[in-house]
């Protein structure tokens, strides 16, 4: 790889982790950590019923933890569980207090990421987002060829 290539690939990561930062500054500024913010987010944005078991896998992380956040939404009335088919796992459902709270976080936080995009036409939107999607493919399967020794 040349090195105008290195150079552009340091300048992405450095973009992501000026991005990582600046979500969670936004969580920060209404009393959230990242991970509860990104578990609002999914649940805000999912047209279907989750389960701790569906967020742990759609976000990879621990069970322990998802389970941490619900319980914590539960506690404060934001979600209800409920029972699923498998009597394993509970979907979650989120109460018209809960719809609120979860809109008070949301909406603004999309209200910045479609203003920040507003520059953008949706030509280069569509292509940012089909040049991610494959980068993330390749990433995947590279990492997964690569098996790194610990």
């Amino acid at each position: 790889m040349d090195n105008e290539s290195k150079r552009a690939i340091s300048a992405l990561r450095e973009t992501w982790h000026r991005m990582d930062i600046l979500y969670n500054s936004y969580a920060k500024s209404v009393g959230l950590n990242f991970t509860t913010l990104m578990v609002l987010e999914l649940v805000c944005t999912s047209d279907e019923n989750l389960t701790q078991k569906d967020i742990c896998e759609k976000l990879d992380l621990p069970k322990q933890l998802v389970n941490a956040i619900i319980t914590s939404l539960w506690k404060q009335g934001y979600v209800k569980l409920k029972e699923a088919t498998n009597r394993r796992n509970k979907n979650i459902f989120v109460t018209d207090e809960g719809k609120e709270y979860i809109a008070s976080v949301c909406k603004p936080l999309e209200n910045v990421e479609f203003a920040a995009w507003e520059g953008f036409s949706a030509e280069e939107i569509i292509s940012y987002a089909d040049i991610m999607e494959r980068y993330a493919n390749a990433f995947e399967n590279v990492l997964k060829e690569s098996k790194p020794s610990q």
